[in-house]
C-alpha cells in the first residue's frame, strides 16, 4: 500500500504523517461492535478534480484526510461545482458463505461508490457513516474500487457545522469528501448489522438488541460477567448485572460483552448510567448523574486539528484532548455542531467525559439579524411562525434535517458518555424546536435535550440554555434547569495571524494575566450562581482553530495557555460551592 512514499513529495510541514510505517488511523473503527478481522483501506489513493466531472488522475491523496487539510497533500478548498473522484485497487478474496461489506466512517457529501465499472452504492449527508455490501459485483480476487463525490458547502441547505467557503471570525474552512476511515471486512452470510445498547441503573441492568441480517427473531448468546447468557434477535433483552458499579467520570467503568449469533461473534461494551434532571433539596432543577446532581463543569470542542482539519492526524490526538481537559478539571465536553469518529466517543466512554453532542446545523444563508441581535437584545423570535427569518423556507430541507437529526441520535444512541442532544444553536436553521425535541424524545428518553442553546428559546423542555460573552451573567428564574452552554472566549495580546483577522471575545496582555481573567470570570458567573440554580457551564474553548485565538490551547496543541493549575482552582472552588450548599440530591 505504501511502495510510492518516497518518491511522494509532502507540501507542508504538517505532511510528516505520510512517513509513518503504518497507514493513518489503523485503530479498529467501530469499538461498539468490533470482529477480529478487518482491513484497513486508508493510505494513499488516486486523487482527481475537475468542474466537468472526469476522471484525471494526477495526483494522490492521503485517505482520510479531506482535500482541503496539510495531512492530504492536496491543501486546496473544493468548490461546489467541482467533481472529486478516489481510486484504488483492492485485492481480497473472499471466504465461501461469506460477505464482503466496505464502510465508509463519513464522506462529504454526496457520494456514489463504483466496483470497477458499475455503481453499487449512492449516499448523502456527510457525518454519518454508511456500508457498501459488494459481494456480488465482482467476481475475480482483484477489483478497483472508484468514489465520486461533490459537496455544496455553504452554499446548500444540508448540515455542514462551522464550513464555510469563506471562513471568518467564527467559521472554518470547509472539507469534503472522505474524512474519515474507509474499511471493509468478511462476514458471515447471516450477520450482527448493529446493536443498540440501553443501560438502566434504576434495575441495575441493560438491554441490548441485535439486528442482524435476517428479519426474523433467532437465538444467540452474550458472554457478560462470565456467564454465557441466552437471547433473540431483532428483540428487546434485558440482562441484570450480577456486580453494580455506576459509570461516573471518576470511575468510567465498562461492562464488556461478546455476542455470538451463528458463525458470527462480535465484541462491544456499556457503562452502566443514568442521566436525568433532579429536584434537588433546596427545590431547584439540576442536572443528575446516577440520582446524584452533578455540575457539568465543560469546555466547548469544535473538533478541527491544525493538519487534519476535521481528521485528527492519529489516535492519540483524540486521547490527548480529553485527557488534558480532564487534567484542567472538566468532566464535559460539548461537541459542538459535529460528529466525530466512533473512535473519539469510545476513549470518551472509557476516560469517563460527559459529552453534550450537538446537531450540525444546516438551512439556508443565515440572516445576521436573526443570529446576532439575541446576543444584546435577548429578543427572541417563534421558530415555528418565522421560518424565512431563520432560513428555513425549504420543506425538503427541514424534512431532511429531522431525518438526519434522528438518524445521529440511532448512529450515537449507545454511547456512554453522551449525556445530552443539543437540537439548534444559537438560531443557526432553527425551526419548530418542540416537534423535534418530540421526536427525538419518543426514540430516546434516557437523555437530556437542550432544544435552542444560546438563544431563540421557545420556553419549552429541560432547559433555559444560554450564552454570554460580552456582559456579566445574570441568573433568571425559571422552572427549568438553567445552563450557561456558551461563555468565555478568552484570548492573548500579541497572538499573531496572517491571513484572517484573529477573533476572540476578550484578550488578556500575558498568560499570567488570562489565568487571573478566568478565575475572575468563573467567580463572577459560575461560582455565585450555582448556589441559585446554574445546573453547568460550557468555556469558549479547548483549542484556537483558525483564526479563532480563544482555546485554551493553541491550534496544533502545542501551547497551553493556562497551566492546570489556575484551571484546578477554580474546579476546587466549584466543588467547595456544592458542598457547602448542600445542593447534592438525595440518591
Amino acid at each position: 500500500m505504501f511502495q510510492n512514499i518516497i518518491s511522494f513529495t509532502p507540501k507542508s510541514p504538517g505532511y510528516k504523517i505520510l512517513f509513518m510505517e503504518r497507514p493513518p488511523l489503523d485503530e479498529y473503527p467501530r469499538p461498539l461492535m468490533q470482529r477480529e478481522s478487518w482491513i484497513n483501506l486508508n493510505g494513499y489513493w488516486d486523487f482527481s478534480v475537475s468542474k466537468d466531472g472526469k476522471e484525471d488522475y494526477k495526483t494522490k491523496i492521503l485517505v482520510p484526510f479531506p482535500p482541503e487539510s496539510m495531512n492530504s497533500g492536496i491543501e486546496r478548498i473544493t468548490c461546489p461545482d467541482e467533481v472529486i473522484w478516489y481510486r484504488r485497487p483492492v485485492h481480497m478474496k473472499v471466504e465461501p458463505e461469506h460477505r464482503l461489506i466496505i464502510h465508509f466512517t463519513a464522506v462529504d457529501h454526496a457520494c456514489d461508490v463504483f466496483i470497477n465499472e458499475r455503481r453499487v452504492a449512492h449516499h448523502e449527508g456527510g457525518y454519518l457513516p454508511f456500508s457498501v455490501d459488494i459481494t456480488d459485483y465482482f467476481s475475480k480476487d482483484d477489483f478497483m474500487l472508484r468514489v465520486r463525490v461533490t459537496d455544496p458547502s455553504d452554499t446548500g441547505g444540508q448540515p455542514r457545522g462551522k464550513q464555510r467557503l469563506n471562513p471568518s471570525r467564527i467559521w472554518y474552512t470547509p472539507f469534503s469528501g472522505i474524512w474519515q476511515s474507509v474499511w471493509m471486512e468478511q462476514v458471515p452470510n447471516d450477520h450482527i448489522e448493529n446493536l443498540l445498547i440501553r443501560p438502566d441503573y434504576d434495575k441495575a441492568g441493560v438491554e441490548i438488541t441485535v439486528k442482524t441480517s435476517r428479519m426474523e427473531s433467532e437465538d444467540a448468546e452474550i458472554l457478560l460477567e462470565g456467564r454465557k447468557i441466552k437471547i433473540r434477535t431483532n428483540f428487546k433483552n434485558f440482562l441484570r448485572i450480577q456486580e453494580k458499579r455506576p459509570w461516573t467520570p471518576d470511575d468510567p467503568y465498562l461492562y464488556r460483552f461478546s455476542i455470538k449469533y451463528k458463525e458470527d461473534e462480535v465484541g462491544s461494551y456499556f457503562g452502566l448510567r443514568k442521566f436525568s434532571i433532579e429536584k434537588g433539596e433546596d427545590g431547584i432543577k439540576r442536572l443528575a448523574l446516577n440520582n446524584k446532581a452533578i455540575f457539568h463543569h465543560g469546555i466547548l470542542d469544535q473538533g478541527y486539528w491544525k493538519y487534519g482539519l476535521s481528521t485528527p492526524s492519529s489516535d492519540d490526538e483524540m486521547i490527548n484532548d480529553i485527557l488534558k481537559m480532564k487534567e484542567m478539571g472538566f468532566n464535559t465536553i460539548r461537541k459542538h455542531v459535529k460528529i466525530e469518529c466512533p473512535r473519539w466517543y469510545y476513549h470518551a466512554d472509557r476516560l469517563g467525559m460527559l459529552v453534550w453532542q450537538d446537531i450540525p446545523n444546516g438551512g439556508g444563508k443565515y440572516n445576521d439579524f436573526t443570529v446576532t441581535l439575541p446576543l444584546f437584545s435577548k429578543s427572541f423570535l417563534s421558530d415555528r411562525k418565522h421560518r424565512r427569518l431563520f432560513s428555513r423556507r425549504d420543506k425538503k430541507e427541514r424534512d431532511g434535517f429531522v431525518f438526519f437529526t434522528l438518524d445521529v441520535v440511532a448512529h450515537l444512541y449507545s454511547q456512554t458518555s453522551i449525556c445530552m442532544w443539543v437540537l439548534f444553536n444559537e438560531g443557526w436553521g432553527q425551526f419548530d424546536s418542540a416537534d423535534l425535541k418530540a421526536r427525538v424524545e419518543a426514540f430516546d428518553d434516557s437523555r437530556t435535550i437542550d432544544h435552542a442553546s444560546g438563544w431563540h428559546d421557545q420556553g419549552i423542555g429541560d432547559f433555559s440554555s444560554r450564552h454570554v460573552y460580552f456582559f456579566p451573567f445574570r441568573m433568571k428564574k425559571d422552572e427549568r434547569c438553567v445552563i450557561l452552554s456558551e461563555f468565555g472566549g478568552y484570548g492573548l495580546d500579541g497572538e499573531k495571524i496572517s491571513e484572517r483577522r484573529k477573533f476572540t471575545y476578550k484578550d488578556s496582555k500575558d498568560n499570567s494575566e488570562l489565568e487571573k481573567n478566568l478565575q475572575k470570570l468563573y467567580r463572577r458567573d459560575v461560582i455565585r450562581n450555582i448556589p441559585k440554580g446554574l445546573a453547568a457551564s460550557i468555556y469558549t474553548q479547548l483549542s484556537d482553530v483558525e483564526q479563532e485565538k480563544n482555546g485554551l490551547l493553541s491550534y496544533d496543541r502545542k501551547t497551553v495557555k493556562v497551566e492546570k493549575e489556575a484551571m484546578l482552582e477554580i474546579r476546587k472552588e466549584i466543588d467547595q460551592t456544592l458542598n457547602l450548599k448542600n445542593i447534592i440530591s438525595p440518591s
